[in-house]
Formats: C-alpha cells, sequence, structure tokens
C-alpha cells in the first residue's frame, strides 16, 4: 500500500513538471515575440539621407588611415604615447576581458559540470569486525588490525537547458564580447581625438602668437612715429595716449595667447605621458604650417546614414545591451520554470586490511531530479517587472542613441561645411588687403601717405592671417569630429588589440 502511494505520488509530480513546462514553453515564445531586439532596431527612425552638405572628394577607405593623412610624423607619434598610456583604453581592455569571462560561463553553463575527488584513510576498529570479501582474497579482520581504504571518482552533474534560456544568455555573451571589443575602438578613437584636438590647438596657437608679435611690432612702430607727431606739434597728445593704450592691449593678448599655448603643451604631456622638455624639444624641431590643402577631402562620407550608423562601435553597443536585456528577461523567466537535472559518478576503490585485499570500479547513475517553485512569495513577479523595465530602458537608450549620433554627425558636416565656404571668402578678403597695404607702401614712398596709416593698414592684414588661422584650425577639428561621429573607421569584424584575440581568433 505504501509502495502504491509513493508511485502515485512520483507520477503526479512528474505530470505536474510537464504541464510547468508545457505551459513555460508557451509564454517564453509569447515573451520572444513582445521582446524582440531586432524589431526595436528595424523600427528605430533614420532618416534616408544627411540633411547637412557632404565633404567632396576623398576616399571611404581613406577613413581607416585618417591620421597619415595630415602627414606629421609627432602626431602619430603623440597618438601612439597616449593609447599606451590611456587609462580608458586600458579600462576598454578590463572590460573585453570581463566579457570574455561572462562567456566562458555562459558556455560552461550549456555542458556538464564535472568534478574529481579523491580520498584515503587508515583506521583502526574496536571491537573486531569480521568482513567477508567476495574477492580475490577475504578473511576476519580482528579489533587489533588496521583497516585502509582508497577511493578516487568523478562526478558529473548536467541541467537541461529545456526552455533555451542558458542558450540566449549565450548570444547574448557572444554579443557582449564583440561589444567590447567595439567598446576598445571607440576608446582608442575617443584618446586619438582628444590628443590631436589638444595638438592642432597647440600648433595653431604657436601661429596666432607669431601674428599677435607682428601686432605688436606693428603698434610699437605707431607709438614712436605718434610721439615723433605729438612732439613735433602736428598731432594732439590724445593721439599719443590712445596710441599707448592700443600697444598696451596688444601686449596683453600676446601673453594671453602665449599663456594658452603652454597650457595647452601641459595638456598634451598629460595625454602622451612625456617630458616636457622632450616634448617642447619635438614641436620645435618639428615645424608647423598652416596648409590648406592638408585638410581637403580627408575621406569621403556614405551619403545613408544607416550605413554610417552601423560603423559606430557606441550603436552595436547599445544593441548588445539590448539583446542582453532580452536574455535577461527570458532567463528570469525560467527561473521559475521546472529544471531537471541529471547526476552519475565513476570511480575506482580499493580496501585492505588483515587478511584480505581488494579493489574494483564503482559507478553511479542518478538521480535523475525535477524541481519546481511552489512558493516565493512575490520574487519572481518583482524580478520580471524589473528586468522587463530594464529592457525597456535599453529599448530607449537604442533609439536616443541613435538619434544623438545623427546629430552627431549632421553638427560636424555642418560645421565643415561652413569653415570649407568661408575659406574662400577669408582668402580673397586676406588678397584684397595685401593688394591695399601693397598699394599703402607705394604711396607713402611718394609722399601722399604717412608711416602711421601704413602700420594701420598692416594690421588690417594681420587681422585677415588671424581670421584665416581659426577658420582653419575649425576646419581641422570638424574633420576630427565628423572622423570620430563616423565611427573612426570601425568594421564589426575588427581585429581586438595585441595580447588580447580570444581563443577562436588566434
Amino acid at each position: 500500500m505504501f509502495k502504491k502511494i509513493c508511485f502515485n505520488g512520483c507520477i503526479s509530480c512528474y505530470l505536474i513538471s510537464v504541464c510547468f513546462i508545457l505551459s513555460g514553453c508557451e509564454h517564453l515564445t509569447s515573451l520572444n515575440k513582445k521582446l524582440n531586439p531586432q524589431h526595436i532596431v528595424k523600427t528605430t527612425k533614420i532618416a534616408p539621407k544627411w540633411q547637412a552638405t557632404l565633404p567632396h572628394n576623398g576616399s571611404e577607405s581613406n577613413l581607416t588611415q585618417f591620421w597619415q593623412q595630415f602627414q606629421d610624423p609627432l602626431l602619430l607619434s603623440l597618438i601612439e604615447a597616449a593609447e599606451k598610456e590611456s587609462a580608458t583604453l586600458a579600462s576598454a581592455r578590463a572590460r573585453i576581458a570581463q566579457a570574455r569571462s561572462k562567456l566562458a560561463q555562459a558556455n560552461a553553463a550549456l555542458a556538464p559540470a564535472v568534478d574529481g575527488s579523491a580520498s584515503a584513510s587508515r583506521s583502526v576498529q574496536q571491537p573486531s569486525t569480521t568482513i567477508q570479501g567476495s574477492g580475490a582474497q577475504g578473511g576476519s579482520n580482528s579489533g587489533s588490525g588496521a583497516f585502509n581504504s582508497a577511493q578516487i571518482a568523478a562526478q558529473a552533474s548536467w541541467e537541461l537547458d529545456i526552455f533555451g534560456a542558458n542558450h540566449a544568455v549565450l548570444e547574448s555573451s557572444k554579443v557582449q564580447e564583440s561589444a567590447a571589443k567595439a567598446g576598445w575602438h571607440e576608446a582608442r578613437v575617443s584618446v586619438a581625438a582628444e590628443l590631436a584636438n589638444t595638438y592642432f590647438n597647440q600648433r595653431f596657437c604657436e601661429l596666432q602668437v607669431g601674428v599677435l608679435q607682428a601686432d605688436a611690432m606693428s603698434r610699437a612702430q605707431s607709438v614712436r612715429l605718434t610721439e615723433i607727431a605729438v612732439n613735433a606739434g602736428f598731432s594732439a597728445p590724445a593721439n599719443g595716449h590712445l596710441a599707448k593704450a592700443s600697444l598696451a592691449d596688444a601686449i596683453q593678448q600676446l601673453r594671453a595667447q602665449q599663456a594658452q599655448c603652454d597650457l595647452e603643451v601641459k595638456a598634451l604631456v598629460a595625454l602622451a605621458d612625456l617630458d616636457e622638455t622632450v616634448l617642447r624639444e619635438k614641436l620645435a624641431n618639428q615645424p608647423f604650417k598652416a596648409d590648406i590643402n592638408a585638410v581637403d577631402g580627408l575621406f569621403k562620407l556614405n551619403e545613408i546614414p544607416a550605413q554610417i550608423l552601423a560603423q559606430r562601435p557606441d550603436i552595436y553597443t547599445a544593441e548588445a545591451d539590448l539583446i542582453t536585456a532580452a536574455a535577461n528577461v527570458k532567463s528570469t523567466y525560467a527561473e521559475g520554470l521546472p529544471k531537471v537535472s541529471l547526476n552519475g559518478s565513476i570511480g575506482w576503490m580499493w580496501l585492505s586490511g588483515t587478511g584480505f585485499s581488494t579493489n574494483g570500479k564503482t559507478w553511479s547513475l542518478g538521480p535523475i531530479s525535477v524541481t519546481f517553485p511552489i512558493y516565493h512569495g512575490d520574487v519572481q513577479e518583482t524580478e520580471m517587472t524589473s528586468v522587463e523595465a530594464n529592457y525597456e530602458d535599453k529599448a530607449a537608450n537604442y533609439r536616443s542613441k541613435v538619434r544623438y549620433a545623427v546629430k552627431e554627425v549632421e553638427e560636424a558636416l555642418v560645421n565643415l561645411h561652413s569653415a570649407n565656404i568661408r575659406q574662400a571668402d577669408i582668402a580673397e578678403a586676406a588678397s584684397g588687403y595685401r593688394a591695399s597695404f601693397v598699394a599703402m607702401e607705394t604711396k607713402v614712398k611718394a609722399g601722399f601717405a604717412n608711416l602711421i596709416e601704413l602700420e594701420e593698414q598692416r594690421r588690417t592684414v594681420l587681422s585677415t592671417e588671424t581670421t584665416a588661422l581659426n577658420n582653419l584650425k575649425q576646419r581641422t577639428q570638424a574633420w576630427i569630429s565628423l572622423y570620430r561621429a563616423a565611427g573612426g573607421g570601425w568594421q564589426h569584424k575588427e581585429v581586438p588589440p595585441t595580447g588580447i584575440e580570444s581563443t577562436s581568433e588566434k
């Protein structure tokens, strides 16, 4: 009677488990349809084309060789040094290692876990015990005899992934590993862009210093000439005071510009971890020229925004986070479903004592266990609410990332186009002012104008040179911003940095 009751109870438990499994499979199918990352990706609105004007000339392949096109060896060496010392890149490498660790754990969850054990003992039994041996030797073990045993075994356990939750976690772990590699590239582009912006700020700052020095010299000459005119009675004393004030203002602007240049040098020292004296020597030994052609047509941008966004590491990372959030919903729901586990072991045992010795293989299969939740309060419900809210958050974050990425590209295109079209007007203005200056020199030599008027004309030319330098710097920075906004040449299958390759990529 008791055995019959136990048998019926076991049958009932298995029937309940089967019902749980069938219900769980149906609900998981519904969850997969409701929480579909690819649906979010495909339905996110992206404009069919860019609204801003695209740069002309160049090639899409030039994006991967962006920094080399500046033909500046010092810039390349500083970028390399900054990448070696960057804490941002170190953090990115750590995230790659963490992602690979989680991937290994996800792989392990799908396979049986095998553990080994070994033990040995020696004991004396009191009172005496008789042991009948069925092996080659057997007999009686007296109380004064020693009893020896040794055993080695391997135990295996395996939880079946009936609902595919572990497979979903594995796929999300693979995507997260790829996202971590993409994050490394994004960090590298960020470090290079920061270093390059600082480098060009310093270089153009030095050129501005040269212009301000010439401006200060011109104003000093005007002071000297005005003093002569005032002393001779040909000019009012107020004009002398105005000339001196103008010179003092020019000198303070020069000093402020020199201080800014020093700050840029110190920023380069911090980024590249170089000795300041060594860096200043390198900057002095490699003259920098403001070349308009050096920042013309550096690369060609794809006309389809969706293809550019597909090359951005941060967009890929946001998509990976969305896939992971969906996998977390599935695995959390699976926690409330029945679990089927298989266990088994195999080993070898040796026994010996007074008058006997035997050894042989040992093995066991089972138990095959089915566990299912009965009551855990509101834990499962609140966990599901939490992971579903997290999925919605990641979906909103993905859409936001896409919108912001489009904004970054559009802004860079607007700034670049603005600087490009202004360049022609600035060049025409500079040409006209230089021609006017030459004409003024001719008038001075002929006695139809004075030197004070000539110096005023000179400062107008210098002011135009300052405008041209500022515009060229803006063009350079706009190209760097566009390079960064376009993903910095990242491709989904790009090889990770040396020392971080996964086993499958070696």
